[in-house]
């Protein structure tokens, strides 16, 4: 494929570390863009993260920097994705940062941005198979692996229960993979069993749900972990673990996204941990609306790494990822007031709530 996006113009300290994925145009052909204007495309905006986090983040950080923002939402809808990505580009804008409803359908997207001389970079999850000014967002690899660690330190033998999100989104399947990095030395010397390694189209609690319902049913409740790729998801799983007359806590279960019945269930012992993405941090930081502004005036975005997306080595501005267990929720909840209110968290056990500096 044939990009035509305006190219960057990096100082020399970042095009060493990046010059061998940016696309081979001449540093002229960079165009600031002059609409004013910069396309935000999330998947959805009903999880707590988009309504708390990534929208209000990334609206306030690009207005400050003088720009209005074009919030759009597919609603899971890959076809609506496109249509919402076809208007925006009839219309003009100087950038776009997608978070991709399906990783192989919006590399349309892509393509038709990149041929209107567009900047456009993956946001969240990555876009496969066509080139983009940038990748923003965490390796979600990492988080699975981080989930997967700190469970096998708990429960090192036993049967496990694999729930993924969407299988069209790499912010699912590369957790998955982070799973299997993990726990697949251990399936090999026969410490522990798979007995569930299923994906959950739109990442519904419903489906995740049903999932851990056939596992235990399957299986005569000996479940002795499930990683869950979502909170929304994991919140299914409880109820499957307690409409199977089973204890709460006695299974661990992950989740992902620390959304408030997660971090509740975590301090009160009825879930293990919660993968945090760091959406406030993927939205502003030295990521998201920045690296959009960057993109709009054709500066350095910031990339500290950089991700083969099966057309080409992307620069990637890359975000924290890690899990969060009953022992870091204090330090997590007294540095994410903005994110969580303590009270609400610990209201079911206020004895265990932390004095915050």
């Amino acid at each position: 494929m044939t990009s035509k996006f305006r190219t960057l113009i990096l100082p020399l300290a970042c095009a060493t570390m990046v010059a061998a994925s940016a696309p081979a145009l001449a540093a002229g052909e960079c165009k600031p863009g002059k609409t004013g204007k910069i396309a935000f495309m999330l998947k959805h905006q009903k999880a707590f993260r988009y309504l708390n986090a990534d929208v209000p983040f990334f609206v306030k950080t690009a207005e400050a920097g003088g720009y209005k923002v074009l919030v759009q939402s597919a609603d899971h809808d890959a076809a609506k994705q496109v249509a919402q990505a076809e208007n925006v580009i009839t219309q003009g804008v100087d950038a776009i940062v997608i978070q991709p409803v399906d990783f192989k359908v919006a590399a349309t997207i892509a393509e038709k941005a990149n041929e209107a001389g567009i900047p456009i970079a993956s946001y969240d999850d990555l876009i496969l198979g066509a080139e983009q000014t940038a990748f923003i967002g965490r390796d979600p690899r990492e988080g699975g692996a981080s989930a997967a660690r700190a469970i096998v330190a708990s429960v090192p033998k036993g049967s496990y229960a694999l729930i993924g999100g969407d299988p069209g989104q790499t912010g699912s399947t590369q957790m998955q993979e982070g799973y299997h990095m993990v726990v697949d030395p251990l399936v090999a010397n026969g410490d522990i069993k798979i007995v569930l390694d299923q994906f959950s189209a739109g990442w519904k609690t419903e489906a995740a749900q049903a999932h851990a319902e056939n596992a235990l049913t399957q299986n005569n409740n000996a479940i002795d972990a499930f990683l869950v790729s979502y909170d929304g998801m994991s919140v299914g799983v409880l109820q499957a673990i307690d409409g199977a007359g089973l204890k709460a806590g006695v299974i661990p279960v992950t989740g992902q996204d620390m959304e408030l019945a997660a971090a509740q269930a975590i301090v009160e012992g009825r879930m293990f941990g919660s993968v945090w993405p760091a959406p406030d941090e993927m939205a502003v930081a030295v990521a998201g609306a920045k690296a959009a502004i960057a993109m709009a005036k054709c500066e350095d975005i910031g990339a500290t790494d950089k991700i083969n997306n099966k057309a080409a080595d992307i620069p990637w501005v890359k975000t924290p990822i890690y899990l969060v267990s009953q022992k870091e929720m204090p330090e997590f909840v007294c540095k994410h007031q903005h994110w969580l209110d303590i009270k609400e968290v610990y209201k079911n056990v206020p004895d265990q709530m932390p004095k915050c500096n």
